[in-house]
């Protein structure tokens, strides 16, 4: 099973401190990036919404005229946030469940064959142990010519045995080593150890072809010369 913070009381009220929980779309800086790579128009499409947090892109996905969103998350405590900011009466086509990500395949009322135009993650992929088998469910969702657009914490990021900046000056500095030692990594986040998985660039560009994808996007935001960054991937069915 996936580790579940955000149930734990402590950390989740500290998380909801944070610009993208208090400001929703506004708050994901690399927002602008992922947008240029979904469809043009998502008029009658449905989605899917993994790791939806509070629900900000599927609220986004059905003002931007979604048939219907299926938005799933393993917390509770993020689910109960997302419906209370998507009232039914506005937000009648989203539909919320409670699914751990690591565990899609094989699970009750799992991902339905070919029942997707386009699917999106952000920034839950690298929690995943198992992101190959994930991944092929999020493939089996989708309808040929679907498209999945995910981004995740850079692995730049995730490298190091023990991350973090160094200060030389008025320059902050991100040591990088054990980028090839791929595997679990444990940060401590808001007082809270924390389980990432780290993969190289090319590790994740041949899990997905493995499982069917054409890589259409790959690229890189950054903001304040490499402080924040995250890889995006825009992808599509065959």
């Amino acid at each position: 099973m996936s580790q579940n913070i955000y149930d734990s009381i402590g950390f989740f009220e500290s998380y909801s401190k944070y610009p993208r929980m208090e400001k929703g779309l506004a708050g994901a800086s690399e927002w602008p990036l992922l947008e240029t790579m979904l469809p043009s128009s998502l008029v009658s499409k449905t989605v899917l919404d993994l790791g939806c947090g509070d629900g900000w892109f599927s609220r986004w996905a059905l003002d931007q005229g979604a048939k219907a969103v299926c938005a799933m998350d393993v917390s509770q405590n993020m689910l109960s946030r997302a419906r209370a900011l998507s009232p039914p009466d506005r937000y009648p086509a989203i539909t919320f469940r409670q699914v751990d990500m690591e565990t899609l395949e094989g699970q009750d009322g799992g991902l339905d064959p070919e029942a997707n135009d386009v699917a999106f993650s952000g920034l839950a992929l690298h929690y995943l142990v198992n992101l190959e088998a994930a991944l092929r469910q999020v493939f089996r969702s989708l309808r040929p010519g679907g498209l999945f657009v995910f981004s995740v914490e850079h692995p730049i990021f995730t490298a190091p045995q023990r991350p973090g900046f160094q200060k030389s000056g008025a320059v902050q500095d991100w040591p990088l080593s054990s980028y090839f030692a791929e595997g679990e990594r444990e940060v401590d986040w808001l007082g809270t150890p924390v389980r990432k998985q780290h993969r190289t660039i090319s590790s994740y560009l041949k899990t997905l072809r493995t499982v069917g994808f054409e890589v259409v996007v790959v690229d890189e935001w950054g903001l304040n010369m490499g402080v924040e960054v995250r890889d995006l991937f825009g992808l599509r069915t065959l």
